[in-house]
């Protein structure tokens, strides 16, 4: 468990932008972060889930701005996150400022 801590430590560092806050598993293992967005006073999230090795699984972000840094840190293959609202239409979304709800 000590070598696995110190692997999944590593990686959270390399992502030093990120707030961490919390985290839940046993052997499995998925973190949860924010990213400060300067320009509206917002945050976007980041999580990040670990397999039993201590390997990053997954990662997800609603950050536009360091999604592609991400995965390059994390060696992923890229997918941007888009807006809710070009997938489907719903009553309880989050409007981007200056739309009607």
């Amino acid at each position: 468990m000590k070598d696995k801590r110190k692997l999944i430590t590593s990686v959270l560092k390399k992502l030093d932008f990120v707030k961490w806050d919390r985290y839940f598993g046993e052997e499995e293992f998925t973190f949860f972060g924010w990213i400060n967005r300067e320009k509206d006073n917002y945050k976007d999230f980041v999580t990040l889930a670990f397999d039993k090795e201590g390997l990053v699984l997954t990662y997800a972000t609603s950050s536009a701005e360091y999604t592609e840094k991400i995965a390059e840190i994390l060696n992923f293959y890229h997918l941007p996150c888009r807006r809710i609202e070009y997938f489907c239409d719903l009553d309880n979304i989050i409007k981007e400022k200056g739309e009607k709800k």
